[in-house]
């Protein structure tokens, strides 16, 4: 399923999809950079080749249609969110928009974009959305097309440049059937 609208390539922010320039920082839209990955950190160097362990996690502390996300291998939530849709990246300026953070957690240095994914709540579960992102976004080890949404599964492990991260919800339909 493609997003409708349109990401600018230089600010990342969501415009119509008639848009031309981008409404936030006057950027030209049609371009057709977004359709390849940019990937600039290449000398990255990490050994991935340890199974992530699984987490012995709280599910009671998840929220009914909300979401708990760690840092892998940790036990304790990096941020519970509770909203329908929420971008990941380094907050550099104030923004009404819902949004997770990372820049106290050396999200610069670890090659964090400013808006580097997107995650919204669908109606039978959470779907991600990599904004262009410098250094790519993995959802299980597969990295992601940007502009492109993935159904993200509760329990998946994602990585965002050389941050990784595993994400845990309920939705509210799931507790009924229960």
């Amino acid at each position: 399923m493609k997003e409708s609208g349109k990401f600018c390539p230089i600010c990342k922010n969501k415009n119509s999809s008639e848009a031309a320039v981008c409404r936030h920082c006057g950027a030209p839209l049609n371009t057709e950079s977004h359709l390849y990955a940019t990937t600039r950190n290449t000398d990255i160097k990490i050994n991935y080749s340890e199974k992530p362990k699984e987490l012995d996690i709280d599910e009671a502390i998840i929220p009914s249609n909300g979401m708990a996300v760690y840092f892998e291998g940790t036990t304790k939530p990096v941020e519970i969110i509770k909203h329908p849709e929420f971008v990941i990246g380094r907050k550099v300026v104030a923004t009404s928009e819902a949004f997770l953070d990372l820049s106290d957690f050396d999200g610069f240095k670890m090659g964090l974009s400013r808006r580097h994914a997107m995650i919204k709540r669908t109606d039978s579960g959470y779907e991600i959305i990599d904004l262009s992102s410098t250094n790519g976004t993995w959802l299980n080890d597969e990295r992601l097309v940007p502009y492109s949404t993935y159904p993200l599964a509760s329990g998946s492990r994602l990585r965002l440049s050389r941050i990784r991260l595993v994400v845990y919800y309920r939705i509210a339909s799931e507790e009924k059937e229960n």
